[in-house]
């Protein structure tokens, strides 16, 4: 049996994302229970041991554009969807959290209310879904650090509905939502404004980052007198240290990353030592990427160079 369940209905900003968790009934973690009724601290904690004991576990993560191209209801479905499908293996049942059952799913279901908070496999999902949200908006709050993403996870804190008045959306806010549709994008455009090409770019590239699952821990890492690096993230143990060039051109990326020479190489080398210095973290798995960004069309095309270079 899978349990699924649902985390970011209700905020202006940022994805939907479901998970389905089948549990072994030998090994279920203690104290499983609705994570909204969780202290964040307990909430990870559940999250790292139903991660090492679940039989099998599916994210699905539907984004604001297409939450704003269907609804916010057929988001969740399509998110519900998607953690099932991604669970790897067909369960035998899907018990849902809620009133619905999942359209469109071939598997025998069931929906109870208030099953976030008495079936263990659904309460875990919940403890899933959560968390992985809330490290996204953690991560997009490196990006927009203006409206308070850390905090308040998107939903309609005071200050982020003051924040909205004033500086209007950013680029992750759903624009179908009330007051969002009202709060014009004044911060954050690029069409043919080639002086905020360095800075989208970064900003496109850390959201690219973010979609593809990895969690940023620095945006724009200054080191004094070495300079800085774009954007620091990490991925499955791994810190990655990420180089942006954006171009408005229709030039290919070779002469893109031949900006990124030996010399900038070392330099970013240097940053990534000091960096890891100063966290104290004791040799990780580390490797330097670059991500180009071309805002020649439309809608900027994104290339990841993943282990793009060596440190000399």
């Amino acid at each position: 049996m899978a349990g699924v369940d649902e985390a970011g209905r209700g905020p202006l900003a940022g994805p939907v994302v479901a998970a389905a968790v089948i549990l072994d009934e030998g090994n279920i973690p203690q104290g499983l229970r609705d994570s909204k009724k969780l202290s964040e601290k307990r909430r990870q904690v559940l999250a790292e041991a139903i991660r090492g004991s679940a039989r099998a576990i599916g994210l699905g993560i539907v984004h604001e554009q297409d939450i704003d191209r269907s609804n916010i209801l057929q988001a969740t479905f399509q998110a519900m969807r998607l953690a099932v499908h991604n669970l790897g293996l067909e369960p035998e049942q899907v018990q849902v959290d809620g009133n619905f059952t999942i359209p469109e799913l071939s598997i025998n279901q069931i929906a109870i209310v208030g099953g976030d908070d008495t079936v263990p496999a659904i309460s875990a999902a919940s403890i899933i879904a959560k968390t992985t949200r809330d490290a996204m908006m953690v991560s997009y709050d490196l990006l927009f650090p203006e409206y308070g993403f850390k905090s308040h996870k998107g939903y309609g804190s005071k200050f982020h509905m003051d924040t909205l008045r004033e500086k209007g959306r950013c680029p992750i806010h759903r624009r179908t939502f009330n007051p969002v549709e009202k709060s014009p994008n004044t911060m954050y455009q690029y069409h043919g404004m080639e002086k905020n090409y360095g800075r989208m770019g970064e900003i496109i590239a850390g959201m690219f980052l973010i979609r593809a699952g990895y969690i940023l821990l620095a945006h724009s890492y200054h080191a004094g007198k070495l300079g800085e690096v774009d954007l620091i993230a990490t991925l499955e143990n791994t810190v990655v240290f990420v180089e942006v060039k954006s171009f408005g051109n229709e030039q290919d990326d070779i002469a893109a990353l031949e900006r990124v020479t030996p010399g900038k190489q070392k330099q970013i080398a240097r940053i990534a030592e000091l960096y890891l210095q100063n966290r104290e973290l004791e040799q990780p798995e580390c490797r330097f990427d670059i991500i180009t960004v071309n805002f020649s069309t439309p809608k900027p095309t994104i290339n990841h160079y993943q282990d793009a270079f060596l440190p000399l």
